[in-house]
């Protein structure tokens, strides 16, 4: 009898692992460079740098990016909340409402704002994780009356002192 209880808590916490295990989101903090050649800007100018720090504590996900055009260094900051809850954020100028939510391990970020025209703008990104963690890759879809564009950021975790 007692071999046979060991035998069915053993198969139940080894199941138990593997549910958690695969419950488990990425957590995409870091500092993240992009990898230029990798990178698809959909016809717009390619950025000499971006640089992107990431901190995630979830619920909540902050993302300092700092990139480099032509010698023109511009900086942005958000906020994301990975449980659902809407995020309300400043984008080139703009006011942004934006709800993230998980598909299967990527994190999907969809961001409702006016572009200088006023006409409505729907991005979404969707952020992943390469399986050894040292990959992110984001890629964005933006929408709006005058058409659309999709783009690929590809990013190398940088090893930080």
């Amino acid at each position: 009898m007692r071999r046979r209880s060991f035998i069915s808590g053993s198969v139940l916490y080894s199941a138990a692992f593997v549910l958690s295990a695969e419950d488990a989101k990425p957590n995409f903090s870091g500092r993240w460079r992009m990898v230029k050649e990798e990178s698809d800007f959909g016809g717009f100018t390619v950025p000499d740098i971006v640089v992107r720090v990431i901190d995630q504590r979830d619920p909540t996900m902050n993302i300092h990016t700092v990139q480099t055009v032509k010698q023109k260094t511009t900086t942005n900051d958000v906020t994301y909340m990975t449980d659902g809850s809407m995020a309300n954020n400043i984008i080139n100028g703009k006011e942004a409402t934006s709800k993230a939510f998980w598909d299967g391990n990527a994190l999907v970020i969809r961001t409702n704002m006016k572009n200088s025209k006023g006409e409505d703008v729907v991005m979404e990104e969707r952020y992943t994780l390469s399986d050894d963690g040292q990959t992110l890759t984001t890629t964005s879809s933006i929408r709006s009356e005058s058409g659309g564009v999709d783009m690929k950021l590809v990013s190398r975790k940088e090893k930080v002192n």
